[in-house]
């Protein structure tokens, strides 16, 4: 039979450790909480680039969009002025 006086320092060893794993759960806990806040922090800057990125393409294409209008019309002004001074052939 085992002695009790044996068991007594196996014990101490076993609540120790389990007091470690415990800890050590609880950093993970931890560690994870806060993984998890940094992916949410993440995805939600990743959702505002794309959105300020979505808004920066579209005032892009009016701004060529436009460009070309101007550029008709001053293509039209300058015939015009050109059929003005060639007695609007």
């Amino acid at each position: 039979m085992t002695n009790p006086q044996n068991l007594e320092p196996r014990v101490e060893r076993l609540e120790i450790d389990m007091t470690e794993l415990k800890q050590l759960v609880s950093d993970l806990r931890s560690t994870v909480a806060t993984l998890a806040d940094i992916v949410a922090t993440h995805e939600a800057q990743h959702e505002e680039s794309m959105r300020l990125h979505e808004e920066s393409r579209q005032r892009f294409e009016r701004f060529v969009e436009q460009a070309n209008q101007d550029r008709a019309l001053m293509l039209q002004l300058i015939r015009a002025i050109a059929q003005g001074r060639n007695g609007g052939d």
